[in-house]
């Protein structure tokens, strides 16, 4: 048998004992997974928690529910931009981050001019100017609403093909919450993630067209990575701007974990937190624009990224001065 016949044998055993993993072990929340079919289902398994002040919930909205869509950082999404030409595995910490924006060149330039240096000592800084600027930084967008997270998933579209997806998570202290910058740069300063190159792309380089790679090699370290391969997660409450504060936008910060082609496990996670993936069908999607138009319209997507619509729907309409005026008492927005 040829080399590379044998090395795509191993590959496909190392898939059938990926997909095992991710049966027994949980990838990327698939065994979290709810689904909700009705209005009684969203208020009951959504909405009543969020207005419960005892709970501290946060929130994501992805308009598709697809296995393309994953809950990954922004940077980890594009792993062509990580890899180095002849890598099959890179360990990003906080000075392979520093050094990666420094070679955006024109990118980086402009941070300096608009805040100074760019050194460790501001990663969070760098980081969160990057994940809405560059859209490749550490961090999962999140909001302490779910209309916001529910207005992001809905788009105000008038045609729904598929469902769409609400994440929550769910925190019981404040050990992995923060809203102090020093603690986030700390958190940033120790942060680390291994990621595995794509199957294909290790056999490319196992046949020699980019550098020899031992598959047995990779076989062990995976072994011995997928220990403790679970993400510890981490939430920064720190508005960068006034727009994120509107949207009430915190930051989920994965860190101490290991990525498998695009994928982690996620259940000891789930331990640590209560994360929930709602999928939500398309057929009720209609009804909850309404909600969003009767409970938060501030909030609706035409004046999500825009204060001053917002402003002047409160100010104009009597009936949204009021919803506003309870949401204030209820502290719950």
């Amino acid at each position: 048998m040829y080399r590379g016949d044998i090395l795509e044998t191993k590959l496909h055993s190392l898939d059938s004992i990926g997909k095992a993993l991710e049966h027994e072990l949980d990838f990327n929340f698939s065994v979290s997974e709810n689904k909700i079919n009705t209005l009684e289902d969203f208020n009951s398994m959504l909405k009543e928690p969020f207005y419960n002040s005892k709970r501290k919930i946060f929130y994501r909205g992805e308009r598709i529910n697809s296995p393309e869509r994953r809950l990954i950082p922004t940077l980890l999404r594009k792993n062509d931009n990580i890899f180095r030409q002849g890598e099959s595995i890179v360990n990003i910490d906080y000075d392979f981050l520093l050094n990666y924006y420094r070679e955006k060149g024109a990118y980086l330039d402009f941070y300096r001019y608009v805040f100074g240096k760019a050194s460790k000592y501001r990663m969070f800084e760098i980081c969160s100017f990057s994940q809405h600027y560059l859209d490749e930084s550490p961090f999962i967008d999140f909001t302490k609403s779910l209309f916001v997270a529910l207005s992001f998933a809905l788009k105000d579209r008038s045609v729904f093909d598929d469902d769409i997806v609400i994440y929550s998570v769910e925190i019981d202290d404040d050990e992995n919450y923060t809203d102090d910058i020093v603690t986030a740069e700390c958190w940033l300063h120790d942060y680390k993630v291994t990621v595995f190159n794509s199957p294909e792309k290790i056999m490319k380089q196992a046949l020699g067209t980019i550098k020899p790679f031992k598959s047995k090699e990779f076989l062990e370290a995976a072994n011995e990575r997928a220990k403790s391969t679970s993400p510890t997660a981490k939430f920064i409450d720190i508005p960068t701007n006034d727009l994120i504060k509107f949207q009430q936008g915190v930051f989920l910060l994965l860190t101490d974990f290991t990525m498998f082609y695009n994928s982690y496990l996620t259940k000891s996670i789930r331990d640590n937190f209560k994360i929930v993936k709602y999928v939500i069908n398309r057929d009720i999607c209609p009804d909850l624009l309404d909600v969003i138009s009767n409970e938060a319209p501030w909030y609706q997507y035409d004046s999500i990224y825009d204060i001053n619509k917002a402003i002047t729907k409160v100010s104009q309409t009597d009936n949204h001065y009021s919803i506003l005026k309870k949401r204030l008492k209820d502290k719950k927005y």
